[in-house]
């Protein structure tokens, strides 16, 4: 059976087999979450963004859409980097 557990605390110090990180398109790490996980995970997770970024995804990370890398240093064994929806009260983005 598949479970899925659901933790509050340091994404960071996870030991699970994959966290999700709130990413920016440029996959290139930024602030808040996705800032914490590119520092402690070091540098293989921003090489392995930046391999990506220069072969399949050359225009970024679309939002809804995913990809997954090394952990580096993290105790996770995978990142998932995800682009979510910008929301609008103004504007109607859901295409």
């Amino acid at each position: 059976m598949t479970q899925i557990t659901l933790l509050q605390g340091d994404i960071t110090e996870q030991d699970a087999d994959a966290i999700v990180n709130a990413a920016n398109s440029s996959l290139m790490g930024g602030g808040g979450v996705d800032g914490a996980i590119h520092r402690k995970g070091g540098r293989e997770i921003l090489l392995e963004c930046q391999r990506l970024r220069a072969t399949t995804l050359e225009q970024g990370l679309p939002p809804g859409k995913a990809v997954a890398t090394t952990a580096g240093n993290l105790k996770a064994r995978w990142v998932i980097h995800t682009v979510g929806p910008v929301y609008s009260k103004k504007e109607d983005r859901s295409r």
